[in-house]
């Protein structure tokens, strides 16, 4: 027995299948949940669209250069549903991506990781494929939502919804690229540039795989009550020779520039090739700290984000180094 598509899953939650889950109000051909969210927010009921289920990746690509133009794309649901609920935007046409089952995997050919855009966080943060160089995708895990939310969550669609999100950030540190397909052909381009146009899908996530004494960390602050946009997040890369010297760095922070997110290059710069001590970190983060220019909002203001990602980023460093001095010592035994 196959498994139910997004869109059978949503229809099992909906008022003619249980009534008693829902109390509505009609409103401008609107119909409004009447239970607020508890951030007190009135949800509407998604509206009706037609959907669209294609059996293969070839067979979407061809509804949505032709008679599904326009169409909305479904592979989780974690992000167009709460969009349809929170603003109540009327969605004509979807196409259900859940049951195709060639975008979801995660391989490594030759000096390759290859990740399908459906493959889900959780696959991705628990795959036995990442050691304890990629670090950063098991602590992605402790602010990546809910258990339900990363069981559904795709990383194509979450690359779609939010250039600005914690796994783009990340795949700029491991300078990842998303490859992009529709009819007319395929492009890669990198994470927070993918500029999808109609009929365009995320069908894979690509990077080197790394090699040596290197090791990854990812950090991230943010209000538990509230829904993690606008928090701070810092990854970090640490490549070291055997004599402590600094091989490769490299360092992706949330709001690098306004609301942005960026690598800090002149921060990388003052540390490549020189002895990992605190000397030389600390001037690095000295650099980073007159680098970036995060915009404030009612969370934070700038200064405070600033000292708050030239904390975290330092604190990444020294995960970082802490893995690769015992690695160090292990091989020196």
């Amino acid at each position: 027995m196959s498994s139910p598509t997004i869109c059978e899953n949503l229809q099992n939650c909906s008022p003619e299948a249980n009534p008693d889950l829902w109390n509505h109000s009609v409103s401008d051909k609107t119909q409004i949940c009447e239970v607020d969210s508890p951030q007190g927010v009135r949800l509407h009921e998604l509206p009706e669209f037609d959907v669209y289920v294609p059996s293969s990746l070839g067979e979407a690509l061809t509804y949505l250069s032709g008679e599904g133009r326009g169409s909305r794309l479904l592979a989780g649901g974690t992000s167009l549903v709460p969009e349809m609920r929170k603003t109540g935007i009327r969605v004509r046409k979807v196409v259900d991506l859940s049951g195709l089952s060639d975008l979801h995997y995660i391989r490594r050919t030759q000096n390759t990781i290859r990740i399908g855009g459906l493959t889900t966080i959780r696959e991705l943060t628990e795959a036995k494929i990442f050691d304890d160089r990629y670090c950063c995708f098991k602590e992605l895990e402790r602010s990546f939502g809910f258990v339900t939310t990363r069981n559904m969550a795709t990383v194509g669609g979450n690359l779609a919804a939010s250039a600005e999100g914690d796994l783009a950030e990340i795949l700029l540190v491991l300078e990842g690229r998303a490859v992009i397909r529709s009819a007319k052909g395929e492009r890669a381009v990198g994470p927070t540039n993918l500029g999808l146009a109609d009929g365009e899908l995320i069908v894979e996530v690509q990077f080197a795989d790394l090699k040596g004494l290197v090791s990854t960390w990812f950090n991230k602050f943010e209000k538990r009550n509230e829904d993690g946009k606008g928090g701070i997040a810092t990854t970090t890369l640490l490549k070291l020779k055997n004599d402590r010297s600094v091989e490769d760095v490299r360092i992706a922070v949330s709001r690098a520039r306004w609301k942005e997110t960026g690598r800090v290059r002149r921060a990388e710069s003052e540390l490549r090739g020189k002895i990992a001590n605190a000397e030389n970190v600390g001037r690095a983060l000295d650099k980073l700290e007159s680098e970036i220019d995060p915009a404030g909002d009612y969370r934070g203001s700038s200064r405070f984000r600033k000292e708050v990602t030239k904390a975290m980023v330092r604190e990444g460093l020294a995960k970082c180094l802490e893995k690769l001095d015992r690695e160090r010592g292990e091989s020196q035994c």
